[in-house]
């Protein structure tokens, strides 16, 4: 049950992700400073899907074909993707005229890192062994 959970998880948010990145793709015209938080659709549902898929989606297709090759220590690959995405994030809105550009960093991948981490949990215990259970046993008596 928890594996087929996981696949629906990791499927749905997969759908999610490129719905949200064609649909609410912010067009905006050349006259106008701070496009991006001026409207509500972008910072509630066009953020948190660019924050998914470059913290969560990504680092999971990208752990999946390192751990085929090499055997990373558990935490590394993580982190290093963190401050990678974090990196390219910061020398994009260098680019802009947004000020507290690490506030906004660190804002902007709490929805992804918290996507990562219901997702590897439901990955960890997809992949726990089911055990038997012995009928006679009074504490799984009701489970």
């Amino acid at each position: 049950m928890i594996r087929f959970c996981y696949v629906l998880w990791t499927g749905l948010s997969v759908v999610w992700c490129a719905f949200g990145l064609f649909a609410f793709w912010p067009q905006y015209g050349p006259g106008q400073e701070f496009p991006l938080f001026q409207d509500i659709v972008t910072v509630m549902l066009f953020l948190p899907t660019v924050s998914m898929l470059c913290y969560s989606l990504l680092l999971q297709a990208v752990s999946r074909l390192v751990a085929a090759y090499w055997k990373l220590r558990p935490g590394v690959l993580p982190v290093v993707w963190y401050v990678l995405v974090s990196c390219l994030f910061l020398f994009y809105l260098n680019n802009r005229s947004i000020s507290a550009r690490p506030l906004l960093i660190l804002l902007l991948s709490v929805p992804g890192l918290l996507h990562y981490w219901i997702s590897t949990m439901l990955r960890i215990l997809a992949s726990v062994p089911k055990t038997h259970i012995d009928p006679r046993d009074e504490d799984h008596k009701f489970l």
